[in-house]
């Protein structure tokens, strides 16, 4: 997934975004969400997402080489946006491994089949997921990752109830998320926390309750030249 520091506030390119409704009433990420509200935006984020490969995420090959997965895994990029991840991915689990590249936004996924077609990917597969189904399958996925994602979920219930059904016993989810308590070099303090629904610890709480158990929990440091992180890991196992 593209995602650059400007886009992540509503400065510059927008990030990508994974909506998926579940059964809850009201929708919770509006304003996380403002850039994606008509086509036209859509297709002017895709394309901006496409040419920027630095700024929070340009440590984004080291964070996926951390999360420890092998050779021949079934992997699922939720919120894959433009698919900023997937050469990652699919460096680290081989022409044997399977990658479903989940988002609900069609221009965001021309994208990815645009990146298929140039690089000759056989085991990438674009998922068109609804507001309240990822349209993942069941029993099959090593592990689940959720980058700059979380926070923009309308409905993050059901998005972590679908997850988990897709979830092998011994899979594991990966949520990676800015801070809300933290200001960046992209976003003051005042922008962050109206850009971000819940700080770290309130999503660790809403995730177990939906049957996952933290495992382990750590920072990334999105800059290189930072002493800050502004950005966290959370590993999950099914409960």
């Amino acid at each position: 997934m593209d995602r650059s520091p400007e886009n992540c506030f509503g400065i510059g390119v927008v990030l990508s975004v994974f909506l998926l409704a579940g059964t809850s009433v009201a929708q919770v990420a509006t304003t996380a969400n403002e850039g994606y509200r008509t086509h036209a935006l859509r297709e002017k984020a895709a394309s901006e997402m496409g040419s920027n490969f630095r700024g929070a995420l340009e440590r984004a090959g080291p964070l996926v080489d951390s999360l420890g997965l092998h050779e021949g895994d079934t992997v699922a990029d939720v919120g894959t946006g433009v698919g900023y991840l997937l050469p990652y991915i699919v460096r680290r689990i081989g022409s044997n491994g399977t990658i479903f590249a989940v988002d609900v936004y069609p221009e965001f996924l021309d994208k990815v089949r645009e990146r298929i077609a140039a690089t000759g990917w056989r085991n990438v597969h674009p998922v068109l997921g609804t507001e309240r189904n990822p349209k993942l399958p069941a029993n099959r996925l090593d592990a689940a990752i959720l980058l700059d994602t979380y926070h923009h979920l309308n409905y993050p219930e059901a998005t972590m109830r679908g997850v988990r059904r897709a979830l092998k016993s011994d899979g594991r989810l990966f949520i990676i998320d800015f801070y809300r308590s933290r200001p960046n070099p992209s976003a003051s303090l005042e922008e962050v926390q109206r850009h971000i629904r819940l700080d770290r610890d309130d999503v660790v709480k809403e995730v177990e309750a939906q049957g996952f158990g933290l495992t382990r929990q750590l920072d990334h440091k999105t800059f290189s030249w930072s002493e800050t992180a502004f950005m966290y890991v959370l590993v999950f196992e099914k409960r």
